[in-house]
C-alpha cells in the first residue's frame, strides 16, 4: 500500500464525540475532587491511583483521537481499526472514507466517557471503604457499566455501518 493510497480527507470530530470527551474529562476531575476529599478524611494517598490511572488512560486516548489521521497515514500498522473502515475504503469514495473514519473515533470518545464513569464510581468505591471499613458494594455497577459500554459501542459500530456499508 502506497502513502497516497493511505491519505484521507480529514473532517473534525462530530460534535457527539466532543460532548462525550467533555463528559469523560469531566467525571475524571470530579475523581480526583473525591480524592482529594477521601484523603482529607482518610490521610490516605491510595485515593489518588484511580484518578491518576485514568487520567492517563484518558490522556493516551485524547492524543490518538487528537492525531488519528497522521497516526493513520504514516503508521498504518499501529492502528486497529475494524474490517468495517476497510469496506467502506472498497465501497464509498474518499471523502466518505475521511467521513467514516472521524465517526469511528466517536465510539472511541464514548469510550473515553464511560472510563471517566469507571473513574468516579472507583474513586468513590475506594473512599467509602476506607472511610466505612468495609468491603465496598459497588461491583455490581461495574458490570453494568461494562455493559452498556459494550452495547453502545456495537451500536456505533452499527450506525457507520448502516450508513456507509448498506
Amino acid at each position: 500500500m502506497t502513502m497516497a493510497s493511505r491519505t484521507i480527507n480529514r473532517y473534525g470530530l462530530e460534535s457527539a464525540a466532543k460532548i462525550l470527551i467533555a463528559i469523560g474529562l469531566l467525571l475524571v476531575i470530579f475523581s480526583w475532587i473525591l480524592g482529594i476529599y477521601y484523603f482529607g478524611i482518610t490521610g490516605k494517598i491510595t485515593q489518588f491511583i484511580v484518578p491518576f490511572i485514568f487520567t492517563c488512560v484518558l490522556t493516551i486516548l485524547l492524543v490518538i483521537i487528537k492525531y488519528r489521521y497522521t497516526i493513520f497515514e504514516k503508521y498504518p500498522y499501529l492502528m486497529n481499526l475494524p474490517s468495517l473502515f476497510y469496506r467502506i475504503k472498497e465501497q464509498k469514495g474518499k471523502d466518505n472514507r475521511g467521513i467514516a473514519f472521524s465517526m469511528i473515533f466517536t465510539v472511541h470518545s464514548l469510550v473515553i466517557a464511560f472510563l471517566g464513569l469507571l473513574s468516579l464510581i472507583l474513586t468513590i468505591s475506594i473512599g467509602s471503604s476506607i472511610k466505612t471499613g468495609s468491603a465496598s458494594a459497588y461491583l455490581h455497577l461495574y458490570l453494568i457499566i461494562v455493559a452498556v459500554l459494550v452495547i453502545s459501542v456495537l451500536l456505533q459500530y452499527r450506525r457507520i455501518y448502516l450508513k456507509f456499508v448498506k
